[in-house]
């Protein structure tokens, strides 16, 4: 419903009001570049619902609070696909908006004449959005929700964001954030700020400037599974929890010569039902610790000595082992093969970052054939 307008390849200089519902199709995103006439106003400023915009190089939007592309207020199911949002203060800025989805946009170096700036801004009552594919990279925070709930983020990748966070929840609460990859950035690679009830699950957060994965000031009752974080650096630990209970961390892979800090009541390990230590696709029990020293007797790759956690006194009782040898292929360390490890080893290839782990193909890169090769070797259709 509503128009379609198709622009053609060329260069612009303008700041675009979009009111009314309307398709707008640039001729390919590499080829048609909107300029802001103005750096004080947003390029895109979007007042309609129901509005799709795809294929479009946006930037310029350079003062404090402006962006490449701005939802305003309870803007509803607003499409963004295939844009490049970049150097402006804010790249896509959502506020009070709902229900949009926002796929395989690029919202990258994006700082503000005062040196802040954000790639993709979810703020103020926007709930019920999804993120996906996204990459937010080189920008001071990556994506940032604040007071925003009932999200999902998925496969978004936020690299080299050099101010604070890849990704960052501040006051927001029951979003799902699972296999995105936030690696290298100068802070944490996921931050929650005073945020609960939210599901981490499958996330990839290595070699931050801090933590890979930081609960702080009451961030209560999340959970955190499947995720993957590495030689997180400097002064920091792959997971840390500050002021923040009642959280229940499982079937994580953590490894650094900090690995994990709590000072509150929280849970680190669900309690396996005997003899069925898979279950749908993971291992049960605790979480993979990098220095954990305990043996496993009986094989059942669980530990039998509990893993201290610093900071107070809390244990991983169940800590996970793994086998003689690491699965080769297993990206997010849960001991098997899946798809998701493809979908990693995917995102990992897109991105162009550096993980051995991934090149499963033995040529020193990885590329969609190593993803191949996994999502094969899960099918048990070959060996790795």
């Amino acid at each position: 419903m509503g128009d379609t307008i198709y622009v053609a390849a060329g260069e612009y200089t303008e700041n675009v009001d979009v009111n009314r519902q309307l398709t707008l199709i640039g001729e390919d995103v590499d080829m048609v570049t909107v300029t802001a006439a103005s750096a004080s106003d947003h390029v895109f400023e979007v007042t309609a619902d129901y509005v799709n915009v795809s294929g479009f190089m946006v930037t310029g939007a350079t003062d404090s609070w402006k962006a490449g592309i701005y939802l305003g207020f309870y803007v509803d199911h607003y499409n963004i696909s295939d844009k490049n949002a970049s150097n402006n203060g804010l790249g896509i800025w959502l506020q009070r908006s709902n229900n949009n989805t926002l796929t395989d946009n690029t919202a990258n170096s994006n700082v503000d004449d005062d040196g802040n700036g954000v790639g993709i801004y979810v703020y103020d009552y926007s709930s019920d959005n999804t993120l996906t594919g996204n990459n937010a990279s080189n920008n001071d925070f990556g994506i940032l929700l604040q007071r925003s709930n009932d999200n999902t983020l998925t496969s978004n990748t936020a690299l080299n964001n050099n101010g604070y966070d890849g990704i960052a929840i501040v006051f927001s609460s029951s979003n799902t954030l699972a296999n995105n990859i936030v690696n290298s950035n100068n802070h944490t690679g996921i931050h929650l700020y005073s945020s609960s009830d939210n599901t981490l699950a499958n996330n990839t957060a290595n070699l931050n400037g801090n933590s890979g994965i930081h609960l702080f000031s009451s961030s209560n009752n999340n959970m955190l599974t499947g995720n993957t974080a590495n030689s997180n650096n400097y002064y920091g630990y792959d997971v840390c929890l500050y002021s923040s209970s009642n959280n229940t961390i499982y079937n994580n892979c953590f490894n650094n010569t900090n690995n994990a800090y709590d000072d509150s009541a929280n849970t680190w390990n669900i309690t396996p039902t005997a003899g069925k230590n898979i279950i749908g696709g993971s291992r049960l029990g605790g979480n993979y610790w990098s220095d954990y020293d305990g043996a496993d007797s009986d094989g059942d790759g669980l530990g039998d000595l509990e893993y201290p956690i610093a900071g107070g006194g809390n244990f991983d009782y169940h800590p996970l082992c793994l086998s003689e040898a690491s699965v080769k292929g297993d990206l997010n360390s849960d001991g098997i093969l899946t798809p998701a490890d493809a979908v990693i080893a995917l995102r990992i290839a897109a991105t162009g970052a550096d993980d051995p782990a991934a090149d499963v193909s033995g040529d020193d890169r990885v590329t969609s054939l190593d993803a191949l090769m996994i999502l094969q070797a899960a099918a048990d259709s070959i060996e790795l």
